[in-house]
């Protein structure tokens, strides 16, 4: 071999070892710039809820820097996008409910992405206790009164939604199914705006997490019928479950960190370690409780499984509804 292919090779070997060497080191300072968790609703739903006081437990603890970005819209599906495409390097960061999984990708909306193909399952961080709220002007105080008044005049009755192909739609509609009545979909863009309208009467019923609904129904401006758990919740035992009622039923949404596809294990490993640290830290569970929220912790196979599992749960139900031609 030639002196010149010679000395070419080494000064190839040379740049990749030195590439090699830099990315290693770059991903071992990890992180080093703040760090964008982004939450696709609205700030004060439950969801965000849960990211902040994560971001503030993470950046306190260690000295970086974690940021909430709310992108609203699509029912989710564009906060996921923003993360599934941006570049994987662990700075961007999604915080999703499971319906990103489980819902939307069989409602017939173009999402751009491939949530099982181009996000990563980071970790499960929260469980969403869930009540059906109405307002207090309707004459219901119950599932099976609910049942009774949307049977009596069909179609009458409204519910609200934080958006098309939402999980509080797909709930809601689970529950029209189940029950055999007709009621007509109202979304409105979060929680906290759907709550007002019920707390109004712009709206009859709404499915919402307890951290979000306890102000409202302690204040009486709302009133919770039932709770989506198949057993009763601590922060209001004396609220039945959809299940007392109608034999199966359970809406207990989960929330999860994901980051896109592509971004280095180590970085996806110091994630894992540092979200899950901050979860199981009592001050943090404490604050969790205290809003009616359920800190938890996962790998991200057990993860990836459980949203398999409740994708096959729900797919024949949105197909049944055609979600997508709401």
């Amino acid at each position: 071999m030639c002196f010149l292919k010679v000395m070419a090779r080494s000064v190839l070997s040379a740049a990749l070892l030195s590439a090699a060497v830099a990315s290693s080191q770059a991903q071992s300072n990890f992180p080093n710039r703040p760090i964008v968790m982004v939450v696709p609703l609205q700030a004060g739903t439950a969801s965000d809820l849960v990211a902040r006081i994560i971001a503030q437990d993470f950046s306190e603890r260690t000295g970086k820097t974690m940021l909430i970005e709310n992108v609203l819209g699509g029912g989710g599906g564009i906060g996921a996008a923003r993360v599934a495409r941006s570049a994987p390097d662990g700075y961007t960061i999604g915080a999703f409910n499971s319906g990103i999984h489980t819902i939307l990708p069989f409602t017939g909306m173009k999402l751009g992405f491939e949530p099982f193909e181009d996000l990563i399952p980071v970790t499960v961080m929260a469980r969403f206790p869930s009540v059906l709220i109405v307002n207090p002007g309707l004459p219901v105080t119950n599932v099976a009164e609910l049942i009774a008044l949307a049977k009596k005049d069909p179609g009458k009755l409204n519910y609200a939604s934080v958006g098309v192909g939402s999980p509080q739609h797909v709930a809601m509609e689970q529950l029209k199914s189940d029950a055999g009545i007709d009621m007509t979909h109202v979304p409105y863009r979060g929680g906290a705006a759907a709550t007002q309208a019920i707390a109004t009467g712009e709206v009859n019923v709404f499915w919402i997490a307890v951290s979000v609904a306890q102000p409202f129904i302690e204040a009486k401006t709302v009133r919770a019928i039932a709770v989506g758990d198949d057993v009763r919740t601590k922060i209001f035992p004396d609220v039945p479950t959809v299940a007392e009622t109608i034999k199966g039923y359970d809406y207990m949404p989960i929330f999860a960190l994901f980051t896109p596809k592509g971004t280095p294990p180590d970085v996806v490993a110091y994630l894992h370690k540092e979200i899950t640290t901050s979860l199981k830290r009592p001050e943090v569970i404490k604050r969790l409780e205290a809003a009616g929220l359920e800190a938890r912790t996962s790998s991200g196979a057990e993860l990836n499984a459980a949203l398999e599992k409740e994708a096959k749960r729900l797919v024949p139900i949105v197909k049944k509804l055609g979600i997508g031609q709401f």
